[in-house]
């Protein structure tokens, strides 16, 4: 019976440590703010590449010694100038705009009294991004040992949406939900209405919460299944090496379509290296059009086929339109 008590206080003890060696497992490291860049880009001293935080996109701003006086030259016809910057796809634009100065400015003053912060990411599937940046989580630590998430904050604050382009946050998704819906009920910053900011958050929450639920509902339903890899995980992509022969459906993001040579090209991308091309010889080019991937597509596509490798590149070769299709 003794032994039977020692055995059951081990395992509770196990149990309550787990979540503190889980924990560990997510930082990087801790590093002092070297420069505050606007509100989401910052410099890390010691750190070994640029970063890229998780679940928030603030506003661009103007960085140079002039700043203050472009802002406050658009601020007075910053309708007409977003109206006017707007690209032609009628894509949400991402321009400098007065709120992303007063974000800038907000964000500095935010940090007066953080010592040191702790850089997390969200999960290993993917630490970093395509250009090769760290995605992480901002935990600040001030003078007082008292912490807070910079990324949360900025949302609860008014200063971003909860970004959900490239999924939802997989450790923090309560926290930002909450965080918006209390900026959205206090009127706070983007959703006060008063603000110079972008005026097309509604569709842009409409845009990156389709490509959200689309990777949710791969990872629900094909996740480790045999013969789906998604170029959202590393690890999944680093499988492939040894599939090369095999039928595979890959979930991916066309980032560009390569058209000025034979045979044309679409890319999935993980990073600059690791890509794979789905390729149209000419006789199959008018699938480009048919599967509308003329641009590069806004959502998550799935690509199914024989995968091969030339030239040291993963590559399916596309003959037929049901091989790529959306979910």
């Amino acid at each position: 019976m003794i032994v039977f008590q020692k055995i059951r206080f081990l395992v509770l003890i196990l149990f309550l440590l787990q979540p503190a060696i889980s924990q560990q497992e997510f930082i990087i490291g801790e590093f002092r703010v070297t420069k505050i860049l606007d509100g989401d880009t910052f410099r890390f001293e010691g750190l070994d590449r640029s970063t890229r935080l998780l679940g928030i996109d603030t506003e661009e701003t103007f960085k140079d010694s002039d700043a203050e006086l472009k802002v406050n030259d658009i601020s007075g016809y910053w309708t007409e100038y977003y109206a006017h910057k707007k690209d032609s796809s009628n894509k949400p634009a991402k321009i400098e705009s007065p709120f992303g100065y007063d974000t800038w400015q907000w964000t500095k003053e935010l940090f007066k009294d953080v010592v040191k912060v702790r850089l997390e990411v969200d999960d290993h599937k993917r630490v970093m991004d395509m250009f090769n940046r760290y995605l992480v989580y901002v935990i600040a630590i001030k003078e007082d040992g008292k912490e807070f998430n910079y990324n949360v904050e900025c949302v609860k604050q008014g200063y971003s949406p909860y970004f959900s382009k490239y999924g939802y946050s997989a450790r923090f998704h309560n926290e930002f939900v909450t965080a918006q819906k209390y900026a959205q009920d206090k009127n706070l910053g983007i959703w006060s209405g008063k603000e110079l900011c972008y005026p097309d958050y509604h569709e842009r929450l409409k845009w990156w919460d389709k490509r959200a639920e689309q990777i949710k509902k791969f990872e629900t339903n094909y996740a480790g299944r045999p013969g789906y890899y998604s170029m959202l995980d590393q690890s999944d992509f680093n499988k492939l090496a040894s599939h090369i022969g095999d039928s595979v459906v890959i979930f991916g993001n066309i980032s560009r379509v390569i058209t000025d040579n034979n045979p044309k090209i679409a890319k999935l991308e993980i990073n600059e290296f690791d890509t794979i091309d789905l390729v149209f010889f000419q006789e199959h080019y008018g699938l480009i059009d048919e599967l509308k991937l003329g641009n590069p597509v806004d959502y998550y596509i799935y690509a199914k086929g024989k995968l091969s490798e030339y030239k040291g590149k993963k590559q399916i070769i596309i003959e037929d339109k049901s091989q790529v299709w959306e979910e």
